[in-house]
């Protein structure tokens, strides 16, 4: 129906008149249905990739496509953005129109949002009816790893629940693996107690021996890249009294040194009962407290008490202290000893002797004299 009309007037055979008039006729279109492209789009791609595909039904006249990205329009040129349209009239005589768009992307277009607009005119006015927005998923190469303690490293104790998180910024996630500094700079692989999806490792009821340097390595699986990232893994403990002096053979009025030697972290504080002259030695974790005193006989009698402390404990051992002889008294008992026996030794030689020369008689003989 949309066509010109024309309208004559005659007078007789010669006079005639006409005006035309054009009758447009509109249908406005449906709300426009917009397809994302369903894979992953890699900001690596030399070809110009398709992002979406945007459909206007049941039109007349066949409006027209225009592309936005993030509300703002995109204009086609060569090398960076395409629009491929095709207008196809339906048998009713209305008109469905489809647009293609091509864009290169990059990784900030990760959140970006796409739309079409169609527009088309009703009573000479032009409009426009917008499609929802749609997401596209890209794909970018890591350029970042982060690797980090949950709890805070700080404040990690024993018997705590650990977890190391791995964190890459490519798209799609790449394969993760983790590893444990050994001695001479071996690395333990612990990809064995991980998700290799995840990027987290899970190391339950720690204790002092899971301190140590942990490495997260990630391999992109596009383009095989590998990157890597450590962190140290800090297990605070209470304190434990390893060795002590004791027990210690002294003399009273001699000067000795008192040993305590303790492990935990934080670095603890050692403290004694007593006085005296304290020397402390640390390597490590370890902590040595030599204390020089003067044994009195309080010491003697009482002994020495260790104490090991830090905000998550107390340990405490007591250092006994045994009376040790001077050499002076032993060489004394020594000679006694000597002295005896050579006592002994003499008065029976004596006693044999005297037998022998008939001056003590036997028992049998005086009872014969009787």
């Amino acid at each position: 129906d949309a066509r010109t009309f024309v309208c004559q007037v005659g007078v007789g055979s010669q006079d005639v008149a006409e005006n035309r008039t054009d009758l447009r006729v509109y249908k406005i279109p449906e709300t426009p249905e917009i397809l994302a492209y369903s894979g992953g789009i890699s900001v690596q791609s030399s070809e110009i990739p398709e992002i979406a595909r945007c459909v206007s039904r049941n039109s007349f006249p066949p409006p027209s496509i225009t592309w936005h990205k993030n509300e703002e329009q995109l204009q086609p040129d060569e090398k960076t953005v395409k629009v491929l349209a095709t207008v196809t009239r339906e048998s009713s005589g209305l008109y469905t129109v489809s647009s293609t768009l091509f864009a290169h992307v990059a990784r900030e277009d990760a959140n970006s949002l796409y739309h079409c607009t169609v527009h088309h005119w009703v009573r000479g006015q032009r409009r426009s009816v917008d499609s929802q927005r749609v997401n596209v998923t890209v794909f970018y190469p890591m350029q970042h790893v982060r690797l980090w303690v949950m709890p805070s490293s700080a404040l990690v104790k024993e018997g705590d629940d650990v977890k190391l998180v791995c964190e890459a910024d490519g798209n799609p996630p790449p394969v993760f693996s983790f590893y444990k500094r050994e001695l001479e700079d071996n690395w333990q692989d612990l990809s064995s107690l991980v998700d290799s999806n995840s990027g987290v490792l899970n190391l339950p009821n720690v204790n002092k021996n899971s301190s140590g340097l942990y490495r997260c390595q990630t391999l992109d699986l596009d383009d095989m890249t590998q990157m890597e990232k450590d962190v140290e893994l800090v297990v605070n403990w209470k304190p434990r009294i390893v060795a002590i002096s004791s027990p210690l053979y002294v003399r009273q009025d001699e000067v000795v040194n008192l040993t305590c030697k303790a492990i935990a972290f934080p670095r603890p504080s050692v403290h004694w009962n007593i006085n005296g002259t304290a020397h402390e030695y640390v390597e490590n974790q370890h902590i040595a407290s030599n204390l020089t005193v003067r044994v009195s006989h309080d010491l003697l009698r009482a002994g020495a008490m260790c104490r090991v402390s830090n905000a998550l404990g107390v340990s405490e051992k007591h250092i006994q202290l045994l009376d040790q002889k001077t050499p002076e008294s032993k060489g004394v008992i020594i000679v006694a000893i000597i002295v005896c026996i050579l006592v002994v030794a003499v008065l029976g030689s004596v006693i044999y002797f005297l037998h022998k020369k008939g001056k003590i008689p036997c028992g049998r003989a005086g009872k014969q004299d009787m």
